[in-house]
């Protein structure tokens, strides 16, 4: 009986290292962090803003690929393994499209307030904003405290 083992990555999507160990895992597959003593990859990182945006959107477009097609996490996944592993792998193939809306607004709203003569930010002097700051100063000092006595 002769055994034959497929290698090698999986060229359905440009993220392709992603869609790789979804299928793996979908095969039952499992995972192993290894953290050899001595670097067994060494290569080369991104060296200008440009060539970050254009890998960052390569990724992406990626991602949003493996999740719109029919390896779909939610779909194809759910069969194949656990739910909530297939619902990891959705949220970081589907991630690029919940990030973008946000994103769109924090970057036109204001811009579109500020040419309207649209105040950004309410008056201070209203009662409700000054309980608000001062809750989220309440949490900041308590949530220093908490790292101060993690740090000792």
């Amino acid at each position: 009986m002769m055994l034959c083992f497929q290698v090698g990555f999986l060229y359905h999507s440009v993220a392709e290292d992603f869609f790789t160990g979804f299928i793996l895992h979908c095969k039952g597959w499992l995972s192993v962090y290894l953290n050899p003593s001595r670097p067994q990859f060494l290569g080369t990182s991104i060296t200008s803003l440009n060539d970050l945006l254009i890998q960052g959107t390569r990724w992406s477009s990626g991602l949003v690929e493996v999740g719109l097609s029919r390896f779909c996490p939610l779909i194809y996944g759910t069969l194949r393994m656990s739910f909530l592993e297939s619902l990891c792998y959705a949220e970081i193939s589907l991630f690029p499209l919940f990030y973008c809306l946000p994103l769109w607004c924090f970057a036109t709203i204001p811009q579109l307030c500020l040419l309207n003569g649209i105040p950004l930010y309410p008056k201070v002097t209203n009662t409700k904003v000054l309980l608000l700051i001062f809750c989220i100063s309440l949490m900041s000092l308590k949530f220093s405290e908490i790292l101060a006595d993690i740090l000792q």
